[in-house]
């Protein structure tokens, strides 16, 4: 018998199709050596007399950029650390006296340390205090240093101090170097240390002097209308009796009842 023939055609295999963009295909971008790579890339290859000058101008250059780097990282922390230093209140807590009054108030070398230190170890900073005798005046030093590696370095100078009676030779320099620390730390930091008198927030005024029968009847009236607490309302106006009232609180309390009574209306 002969074997049949088969009639089927052989099938064939269908490829997809590509599409060829006209666009240029993406390059990426060559990255420059740092110089990491050249060192590691000389050590790689041996260090022999011919190439350790260059191994070492390579060094010195990383040793540039490490310098760099820690600068700009240091001047960034201190700008911000300014900026939060500007909005701080600093409490002037020594008086300087002239006859006998007040003639203003300034921060303390206690005071300033103990405002700033916070605000520099939040930003990376700490600093290093030294001084030194300069031909009859003491310099204070102050070094301050950022984490990242990077250190300013500043001086102030003032005369030393007389002796007297009261106060030795060492007294004298202990005066002085603080007082140089003070105005260094004012200076490198944008403080406002010294405050007129007149010019003191604290300062309120003559509490002694009260405000009219007038203000006073005023007073009660509008806070016994309000049905207030009048006992709280006096404590607040920082008196015990409405005749009382300091004659520079009537303002705040004048405005305080003006807000109450808009609210109640």
């Amino acid at each position: 018998m002969k074997s049949a023939t088969s009639n089927q055609q052989p099938e064939t295999l269908e490829l997809p199709v590509v599409k060829l963009s006209k666009e240029p295909l993406p390059v990426a971008p060559l990255r420059q050596p740092s110089s990491l790579d050249i060192l590691d890339a000389a050590v790689r290859g041996g260090v022999t007399s011919e190439n350790v000058a260059v191994v070492k101008e390579i060094i010195a250059m990383r040793r540039e950029e490490v310098a760099f780097e820690a600068k700009a990282k240091f001047n960034r922390a201190f700008f911000e650390m300014k900026s939060e230093i500007a909005k701080m209140d600093f409490y002037a807590d020594k008086a300087a006296m002239n006859n006998g009054k007040v003639a203003y108030r300034y921060c303390s070398e206690g005071e300033l340390s103990k405002s700033l230190e916070p605000v520099l170890l939040r930003h990376g900073f700490t600093m290093l205090f030294g001084q030194r005798d300069d031909g009859g005046k003491t310099a204070a030093i102050i070094t301050l240093i950022h984490c990242d590696g990077h250190e300013e370095t500043r001086e102030y100078s003032v005369r030393s101090g007389n002796t007297n009676a009261m106060k030795d030779a060492t007294a004298a320099d202990t005066g002085a170097t603080t007082s140089a620390w003070r105005h260094l730390v004012m200076k490198m930091f944008g403080i406002k240390s010294r405050i007129q008198e007149d010019a003191d927030p604290r300062n309120l005024g003559d509490i002694s002097k009260k405000v009219t029968a007038e203000q006073a009847d005023e007073l009660e009236r509008r806070v016994k209308m309000l049905n207030r607490n009048v006992p709280a309302f006096l404590k607040l106006a920082g008196a015990a009796a409405f005749a009382e009232i300091p004659a520079v609180n009537f303002d705040v309390v004048d405005r305080m009842l003006a807000g109450a009574e808009k609210q109640s209306r």
